[in-house]
């Protein structure tokens, strides 16, 4: 005996909505100088962001032996306080501007890439087309330490 289910197009329609709200939105870099074989702008997935600085992106390799998950220092952001206090606060910051929740539509860009002797990068990070160093918050938050130096 066969089971149908009768369902209503406007709840498949519905369904297949929420399913496309939730697949993974590529974001952009201009892809560092070893990987020179990327075109203008590589595919790109924001993976987070450390209290010590850095923020990491998943970069496609052009080869299968390449590096792909980057650690980028945003350029213009306050560099590693000596306040945890600080460090964590410009850590939350950076993650809640870059993370993507399912009701936005980000477009991140990583621009002038470039290799430290550290193993990190550092590049201009904006989002939707405005740096994230230009945040109000992230500001603050340089002053703040500069008041308290």
């Amino acid at each position: 005996m066969f089971l149908v289910l009768k369902t209503s197009p406007w709840l498949l329609a519905g369904a297949t909505f929420l399913g496309a709200l939730c697949a993974p939105i590529p974001i952009c870099a201009e892809p560092p100088t070893p990987h020179a074989g990327h075109a203008d702008a590589a595919e790109t997935e924001f993976r987070g962001c450390d209290s010590a600085g850095w923020c990491r992106f998943w970069i496609e390799p052009v080869d299968s032996s390449g590096e792909s998950l980057y650690r980028v220092r945003p350029a213009g952001v306050l560099p590693i306080p000596d306040d945890p206090a600080i460090s964590i606060a410009v850590r939350d910051r950076l993650n809640a501007l870059l993370a993507n929740m399912i009701h936005q539509a980000k477009r991140i860009a990583l621009r002038d890439l470039e290799e430290l002797g550290d193993g990190t990068f550092a590049a201009t990070v904006t989002v939707n087309g405005v740096d994230v160093a230009s945040d109000p918050i992230l500001l603050e938050l340089r002053d703040k330490r500069a008041a308290t130096r």
